[in-house]
């Protein structure tokens, strides 16, 4: 692709958003073609849209979800549940139209970050909101399956404390 094709797809790329209701920022990086932060608002993940190469007709939606590290160690004490969970998370992923990775162990992920493709030449808007929306909702079902686990763990913890209490 052309410089010229690539200020076209970025144009594209900012109209899509613009009609989507999104608000988005240029991110500078010496690494890519051109990379952008997009979301809907502040309560929301904010993902980002990389154009890797030039020549690429692709680009590439694109969120991270860090896992606190205080967060991981209370996991860890679930023992089996807790490589349940990390397993209940991948086979949800596959399930949702989206690529990912897995950042750090495999057993005990530092982050994940979830991606999906949009060949611009065969896209519309719609594909674009789509493309956006399955790397949103997944980013938000691994946030939220961590939340759910630390609150059960956190409970049963409780329960623990409790048992050893009456005692």
């Amino acid at each position: 692709m052309s410089a010229s094709n690539n200020d076209l797809m970025l144009n594209q790329l900012m109209k899509w958003s613009a009609q989507s209701g999104f608000k988005v920022e240029s991110i500078s990086d010496p690494r890519h073609d051109f990379v952008l932060s997009i979301y809907q608002n502040e309560t929301l993940p904010k993902l980002q849209i990389i154009h890797h190469k030039t020549e690429s007709a692709y680009v590439l939606f694109a969120g991270l979800a860090n896992i606190p590290e205080d967060d991981r160690a209370k996991l860890k004490n679930l023992g089996s549940k807790f490589d349940e969970l990390i397993w209940d998370i991948k086979l949800d992923l596959l399930h949702m139209d989206v690529e990912f990775i897995v950042w750090g162990s495999e057993k005990d992920p530092d982050s994940w970050e979830i991606q999906r493709r949009l060949y611009i030449g065969e896209a519309n808007v719609q594909q674009f909101y789509e493309a956006y929306s399955k790397v949103k909702i997944a980013l938000i079902n691994v946030i939220w399956s961590y939340k759910k686990a630390v609150e059960l763990c956190g409970s049963l913890f409780d329960l623990d404390s409790q048992r050893n209490t009456l005692r």
